[in-house]
């Protein structure tokens, strides 16, 4: 194997891993299903403030 091999499958099969990473991420982020869990998370971190007036 070549350096100039090893570079071509790195870019181009690094590039596919992770745009397949990306859409994980995505489809994972926004299903429905997980709708419950993401709002939970993000009223936990309000839960223990308190309001100054």
């Amino acid at each position: 194997m070549t350096h100039d091999l090893l570079v071509y499958l790195s870019k181009t099969l690094g590039l596919i891993w992770l745009m397949g990473f990306f859409a994980i991420v995505v489809i994972r982020a926004y299903s429905p299903a997980r709708r419950a869990a993401h709002e939970a998370a993000a009223r936990s971190v309000l839960a223990g403030t308190e309001t100054a007036e």
